[in-house]
């Protein structure tokens, strides 16, 4: 009797979901590559047109939690 081996590369994701808030508000969700830059979610981010609708006075802060969300404050 010998349990059953596993495989960790099945155990990782490939694509994680961010949350993207707004002032704190999540205002929409991405789908990102897992271990991205903050540059390139915020790139995926201001892709999203609820993400330029609520972006236009300006970005004065991004708080980027890697793997997690990106909040732009406006």
């Amino acid at each position: 009797d010998s349990w059953p081996t596993f495989d960790e590369a099945y155990l990782v994701q490939d694509t994680v979901t961010i949350v993207v808030q707004i002032n704190g508000k999540v205002r929409a969700n991405i789908s990102a590559p897992t271990g991205s830059s903050q540059d390139e979610v915020e790139e995926l981010a201001k892709k999203d047109n609820k993400v330029t609708e609520h972006t236009k006075p300006g970005i004065k802060k991004v708080i980027y939690v890697p793997n997690k969300l990106i909040n732009f404050v406006v």
